[in-house]
C-alpha cells in the first residue's frame, strides 16, 4: 500500500525546515513594488485533514483537493496528518509543503493557499499534539476533519486536542455508523458533511411547506416514506432527522390540533439507481397528500402536492452541492 505522504503534492522537507521555509515563502524579491502574496493570504482559521490507515489515495486526493478549494474561498492554513503502518521508520514526522498562488476569474483576484504535510508512524501518535501545535497560526480558530481515523484511535490520543476545536467534521457517508459511540466533549460542535449535502433538498422542501397552513399537513397526515438509493443512505437519515424536528415542533406550537402522525415512526425504504431521494406524506387510506424527490445526478427536483385546496406541482433544477461548498456549510452553520 502507497503511503499517502507521497500521494499527496508538495515538496518533501524535514519538519523544521517546513517551519524555517514558511516564515519567508512570501517575501518579496527586493524591487519588486507590486502586492506581495502576503497581502492575499490572510488567513481566517486553521484546518486540520487528518486521515486514517484505511484512507485510499482516491480518497486523500479527493479530500485534500476540497480543503485547497476551500482555502481559496475562505483562507485558511492546511494541515494534513498523514499515518504511516508501525515499523515504517522513513515516516517518523516528515513533511511536505505544498504552496500556490490562484488567480481569480477576472485576472484580479489572487489568493496564496497552503498546506503543511506531516508523515507519522501510527506508533508515535502521542507527538502529534506537540508538532501540530506547532504549526497552527496562533489565535485562530482550529476545525478538525477526520476520515477513516478509527473511534478507539480518537478517543486515546485525539481527545485533549479536539476539545480545543471550533468544529470536529465526519462524513457518515464515508463512516457509516464507525464513529457513533465516541463521547464528544461538545457533540454540538461535531457535524457530518452528510448532513451538510442535504441542504438544497431541505431548502427547496421548506420553502414550499411555508406556502401551506401547517394545521393541514398535521391534520391529514398519518404516515411519512423516506425513501433513498444506497448512495444517499447517510443524507436521507440527516433528512430525516430534520424532518422528525419540525415536526415535532410544529406539534408543540398547535396543540389543539389532533396529530395524527408520530414522526419518530417514519418508514425508510431503498430506492433504485438513478432515483436519489424522495419523501411521501400518506392519509390515512394510503394516499399521496405530499411528494418530494431530489435526483442529484439530474440536477433536478420535484414536489408534487394533493392537499385539497393547495394542489400544484414544482419542477426545478437543483443542483448537489460541490464538496468545498459542503465543507463550508459544514463548518460555518
Amino acid at each position: 500500500m502507497e503511503n499517502l505522504l507521497d500521494i499527496l503534492p508538495g515538496i518533501r522537507l524535514s519538519v523544521d525546515e517546513v517551519t524555517r521555509t514558511l516564515s519567508h515563502m512570501w517575501d518579496v524579491a527586493p524591487g519588486d513594488h507590486g502586492h506581495p502574496p502576503s497581502d492575499f493570504r490572510a488567513s481566517q482559521m486553521n484546518l486540520i485533514l487528518h486521515f486514517g490507515l484505511n484512507t485510499t489515495a482516491t480518497e486523500a486526493q479527493q479530500r485534500f483537493d476540497t480543503a485547497i478549494l476551500f482555502a481559496q474561498r475562505y483562507p485558511c492554513r492546511i494541515v494534513v496528518l498523514c499515518p504511516a503502518r508501525p515499523g515504517s521508520g522513513e515516516y517518523l514526522l516528515v513533511a511536505k509543503l505544498f504552496s500556490q498562488c490562484y488567480i481569480g476569474a477576472n485576472q484580479r483576484d489572487l489568493c496564496c493557499c497552503e498546506a503543511l504535510i506531516l508523515g507519522y508512524s501510527i506508533e508515535e501518535s502521542t507527538f502529534l499534539e506537540n508538532q501540530v501545535s506547532l504549526w497552527l497560526e496562533s489565535d485562530l480558530p482550529v476545525y478538525h476533519w477526520f476520515n477513516r481515523v478509527p473511534a478507539d484511535r480518537i478517543q486515546k490520543f485525539y481527545m485533549p486536542f479536539i476539545q480545543r476545536c471550533q468544529r470536529v467534521l465526519l462524513d457518515s457517508a464515508v463512516e457509516g455508523d464507525a464513529l457513533d459511540g465516541i463521547q464528544w466533549p461538545e457533540p454540538d460542535r461535531v457535524q457530518d458533511l452528510a448532513k451538510a449535502r442535504t441542504l438544497p433538498f431541505r431548502q427547496q422542501l421548506g420553502q414550499f411547506l411555508s406556502s401551506i397552513p401547517i394545521e393541514v399537513l398535521l391534520r391529514e397526515t398519518t404516515e411519512v416514506v423516506f425513501s433513498a438509493e444506497a448512495p444517499y443512505s447517510a443524507e436521507l437519515l440527516h433528512l430525516k432527522q430534520w424532518h422528525d424536528s419540525c415536526w415535532k415542533q410544529a406539534c408543540r406550537e398547535n396543540k389543539y390540533i389532533a396529530v395524527k402522525a408520530d414522526p419518530s415512526a417514519c418508514a425508510c425504504k431503498a430506492l433504485g439507481n438513478g432515483e436519489g431521494m424522495r419523501l411521501l406524506w400518506l392519509d390515512s387510506a394510503g394516499k399521496e397528500l405530499l411528494r418530494g424527490e431530489f435526483q442529484p445526478e439530474r440536477q433536478q427536483g420535484r414536489i408534487h402536492c394533493q392537499l385539497k385546496g393547495h394542489c400544484r406541482e414544482n419542477l426545478f433544477h437543483l443542483e448537489a452541492l460541490k464538496p468545498d461548498v459542503a465543507l463550508a456549510e459544514a463548518l460555518f452553520f
